[in-house]
């Protein structure tokens, strides 16, 4: 009984709420996190080597925590919850630049593709950056100690998969394991 008193008081530090889609990890109660995801969004942001007049596409783009670093950027966010998503269609626009962070994993395979080859119709000089959860045993000993689940069910396709479709479709061009937790990686078609 002690134990899951424990357990729930580090949820309620660490994770504020049982977990949920589409949860805001920026607004953490926890500095450690929001300082991890923060971080994490700069380099990816340092990564697509951006320019004010770039389209950028925010593919995934849960609670818009991109577009709120990137004020002045003309950026498009796309979800698949339509409350949260700025544009029914993203093939429709024409962007320069695509992030896809801790989204892929989410996708099945054949999925991914789909959209990998989307982006090639929308655009032939597009940059990609991604960010993937490593699914280590680090990262998921950081969710036990969160009060979370060592892994997350609504993760289908791993990390090792991601990077092989990657691979057989764009070109890398830099990657960076952050924090042994986050694979943050740039492509190019």
């Amino acid at each position: 009984m002690a134990i899951d008193k424990v357990k729930m008081k580090r949820r309620k530090y660490f994770y504020d709420t049982i977990e949920k889609e589409n949860e805001d990890w920026h607004n953490n109660k926890n500095p450690l996190v929001r300082l991890f995801y923060r971080i994490k969004f700069k380099i990816a942001i340092s990564y697509a080597q951006l320019k004010k007049d770039d389209l950028i596409l925010d593919f995934g783009c849960g609670t818009g925590q991109l577009k709120k670093m990137l004020p002045g950027y003309k950026l498009i966010g796309y979800d698949i919850d339509p409350k949260l998503t700025k544009i029914k269609d993203y093939t429709k626009i024409k962007p320069d630049k695509i992030f896809a962070l801790d989204v892929f994993e989410h996708i099945p395979q054949e999925e991914i593709r789909r959209i990998l080859r989307n982006f090639k119709k929308m655009n032939l000089n597009f940059v990609l950056v991604t960010a993937i959860p490593t699914e280590t045993w680090l990262w998921r000993k950081a969710r036990k100690l969160m009060g979370l689940s060592e892994t997350v069910t609504d993760h289908i396709t791993k990390l090792e998969e991601i990077l092989k479709i990657l691979n057989e479709e764009l070109y890398w061009k830099r990657e960076i394991n952050f924090a042994l937790m986050t694979h943050i990686s740039k492509w190019k078609n």
